[in-house]
């Protein structure tokens, strides 16, 4: 029964270092190109401070390839973006007015 606490303790020493990276931020922009073949969307957007990055046109993966079909370029949107396996990849949008 003693090894069970150890066991939990190494699974959180795993786990709680990716969490503590995970990262997400929230901003606005303007669409400038949909791939759908790529499942990439350009965006003009911008400062994500959360990533200490400046505002600028950059391609993002998509959560999920159907959210290209609401989207086209000329949108205006407001969007959260995280860093999955190393790549910046667009989770949620709305569109703006």
């Amino acid at each position: 029964m003693p090894k069970v606490p150890g066991i939990l303790l190494a699974a959180l020493l795993l786990v709680l270092p990716a969490l503590a990276f995970a990262q997400n931020a929230r901003t606005e922009g303007e669409v400038r190109k949909v791939d759908r073949e790529a499942q990439k969307v350009t965006i003009r957007h911008g400062p994500m401070r959360e990533f200490d990055m400046p505002a600028m046109t950059m391609v993002f993966r998509v959560k999920e390839p159907a959210m290209l079909d609401r989207l086209k370029a000329g949108d205006r949107i407001a969007f959260t973006t995280e860093k999955l396996g190393g790549a910046f990849t667009v989770m949620s949008f709305e569109p703006l007015p």
